[in-house]
């Protein structure tokens, strides 16, 4: 899987990156067919004590899936986002997983 990280206005040490990334390709554990993600670190729009947005997108074949988080820094930012893409990422394989079995059970589809 390619991954890409891009930073807008904020500063993102070489091991808070690292660590990030590593969170966010825990995602590939529920779903492994992704072609590539790409990360990008951001100032948070508005004021408050959320300041790092962190998007990501992720592409798999014919699909794409799409999270953002936000925290007081990089690594809230990234875990909330993870969350998020975990879950999109389990009702992905539930929906490519059950739909041809359920196919064959029913007759409607070739065996």
């Amino acid at each position: 899987m390619q991954i890409s990280v891009t930073t807008r206005d904020v500063e993102l040490s070489e091991d808070a990156r690292d660590q990030a990334v590593r969170k966010l390709t825990r995602v590939q554990r529920v779903f492994g067919r992704f072609i590539d993600m790409d990360i990008t670190f951001a100032e948070a729009p508005g004021s408050g004590e959320d300041r790092v947005q962190c998007d990501v997108v992720l592409h798999a074949k014919g699909q794409y899936l799409r999270a953002t988080g936000t925290g007081a820094d990089p690594l809230a930012a990234a875990d909330q986002a993870e969350a998020r893409l975990a879950r999109q990422a389990r009702k992905l394989k539930t929906r490519l997983v059950d739909k041809p079995r359920l196919a064959a059970v029913d007759g409607r589809g070739p065996a």
